[in-house]
């Protein structure tokens, strides 16, 4: 997959779909299917085009919004897929602006060869998202473009979103979170150097610090992993919070890892973390004693419920 400039696509005929796709679920999955489709069907190359940084962080910049996909992890899902280009959108309040009008004559049709734009059905653009697919599809008929609308695809009764996907994962509800997402939720970063407490505890951890991150952070507590180092996975246990028993209340947010059958230095090196479920909360021990006998316990349930993942150890 390319990062385009869309006047680099001039000559190249291609089928498009537009959206932040923050949270890439399985409503946007089907999406990509459909786009895929329409272009073997037609002859063009595939084409998404995303916005960066996110809308909401610049028209509602008081509003703190962290994201479920950042640009790397999108970028990765959308070569997954196959997707043959994609263009990011420098979203600012200038560019809000635009009307849906605008937006489709000046910066789409006047540039691109489209044969097929894919849209899901509540699909909103152009200044405060006063465009819609009936207005679209009359702006696409008007140059002769296929408009295909995608119906929004439901979990438990309700449609999937972001911002349904967000709430879970920031309650620690990783399996619903995973479940509408298509995949394990994460989160990556360079191990740093701790404090060295839980290898006098008996349990190494890879430490990440969380407190500059742009995506959700999951609510505090510890979670069954799988951790990626360099390019292998392995299980893990995880605690996402301040630590409080060893820590105070305004110490760092870290997520903090044991990674079962390994031994390996990784400091200065990126690891990924994907959270699978919530073992408990995090809580303050009133003594080291008692926060190492609940690590244990935690360990020991961690490699319990591995064998839903993959059978028996």
């Amino acid at each position: 997959m390319k990062v385009v400039e869309l006047k680099d696509l001039k000559n190249i005929p291609v089928s498009f779909t537009l959206g932040s796709f923050d949270g890439f679920h399985k409503g946007h999955a089907v999406l990509l299917n459909r786009l895929k489709t329409a272009a073997d069907l037609n002859g063009s190359g595939t084409l998404v085009i995303s916005f960066y940084p996110h809308p909401r962080q610049v028209i509602d910049s008081e509003f703190n919004l962290k994201l479920l996909n950042d640009r790397d992890d999108k970028m990765s899902i959308l070569t997954s897929f196959g997707v043959d280009y994609i263009h990011f959108i420098d979203f600012s309040k200038d560019f809000a602006a635009t009307g849906f009008d605008e937006f489709y004559e000046n910066n789409i049709f006047s540039v691109l060869k489209v044969k097929s734009i894919i849209i899901g059905e509540n699909h909103g653009f152009g200044r405060n998202r006063k465009g819609n697919s009936a207005l679209l599809d009359e702006i696409c008929k008007k140059h002769f473009v296929e408009l295909i609308k995608v119906e929004p695809v439901s979990y438990k009764n309700a449609s999937i979103s972001s911002t349904r996907i967000r709430n879970c994962v920031m309650e620690g509800n990783l399996p619903e979170a995973n479940a509408m997402l298509g995949y394990e939720y994460s989160l990556k970063g360079i191990v740093e150097k701790g404090k060295g407490i839980g290898k006098k505890l008996g349990f190494s951890t890879a430490n990440i610090s969380l407190n500059c991150s742009e995506k959700v952070i999951p609510g505090s507590g510890v979670y069954l992993t799988k951790v990626v180092v360099e390019g292998t996975e392995y299980f893990g246990v995880s605690n996402c919070g301040r630590g409080p028993t060893t820590a105070g209340k305004d110490s760092p947010l870290l997520l903090e890892t044991h990674i079962f059958d390994f031994d390996k230095d990784i400091y200065g090196k990126e690891i990924i973390v994907r959270f699978i479920e919530k073992i408990r909360t995090e809580q303050k021990f009133p003594s080291i004693g008692e926060l190492k006998f609940a690590v244990e316990k935690d360990i020991r349930f961690a490699k319990f419920q591995i064998n839903k993942y993959r059978g028996s150890e």
